[in-house]
């Protein structure tokens, strides 16, 4: 009898079928030259199939089972998200990997978003525009953008329920924490960022240019060891280094 060494792979690739209302396939060559982007499914096994149609239609790179080693920082990772008393979202064993949560809520209540940014994900979509909706929600996410925040700014519990949120944050007892290293300044333009502003919104308030705005935040981020605008908030939120004196 042959004997193989050959390990079999952990993630399908058979084609699986179209449903309605998705949109047509992108092919690499049809695409214009769209970056394959990668996407971990921790979903159960029929939700999975249903979605992997929809993200290889669109050439995003289905990956399933979810492995957190396998994850690497800021990718996309797919959960599902309950109502605002039960999440059902696996943050604690994803959160050490730098995944970026997108999570399948029941629907577009308002529910719904706040207890998706109770998770930390950065992305809400409804369960049953999901099959339409994912791909272009992952790759926006790519490219840096936070549709749940976008949400949030046009509905006014949402966006309370998050600033309630960080107020919490803001009050955590920050005597064990590291001293800040921002300027008045910067400790300003952080929280704008907090709140979900721009950089341009930024500049128009403290009467600046936008190209001194995104200055002023690579030197904060460099002070703070990372390049990501929501990372660098979460840290300043939780050492208390944004509490206005």
């Amino acid at each position: 009898m042959a004997v193989t060494n050959k390990v079999p792979s952990r993630r399908p690739r058979q084609e699986a079928p179209m449903l309605p209302g998705m949109p047509p396939a992108i092919h690499p060559r049809e695409g214009g030259g769209r970056t394959l982007i990668k996407v971990h499914l921790a979903l159960d096994a029929e939700r999975t199939w249903g979605l992997s149609a929809h993200l290889s239609a669109r050439y995003v790179d289905p990956i399933w089972p979810v492995v957190p080693e396998d994850i690497g920082p800021n990718e996309a990772v797919v959960v599902r998200a309950g109502s605002l008393s039960d999440p059902k979202i696996p943050f604690e064993m994803l959160q050490t990997t730098g995944a970026r949560l997108i999570a399948i809520v029941p629907d577009e209540s308002d529910e719904s978003l706040i207890s998706a940014a109770t998770a930390g994900a950065w992305a809400a979509v409804p369960e049953e525009e999901a099959h339409v909706l994912l791909a272009d929600v992952v790759r926006g996410i790519s490219e840096g953008r936070c549709p749940l925040l976008e949400a949030a700014a046009d509905r006014t519990g949402v966006a309370f329920a998050i600033l309630a949120m960080l107020r919490e944050a803001w009050s955590l007892n920050p005597d064990s924490s590291p001293p800040s290293p921002l300027s008045t300044r910067e400790a300003r333009m952080l929280r704008m960022v907090a709140e979900g502003q721009t950089n341009r919104e930024i500049a128009n308030q403290l009467a600046l240019t936008e190209q001194t705005v995104k200055n002023y935040m690579s030197a904060m981020f460099e002070k703070m060891g990372t390049r990501r605008r929501a990372r660098a908030a979460r840290m300043a939120l939780e050492y208390g280094w944004l509490r206005e004196d």
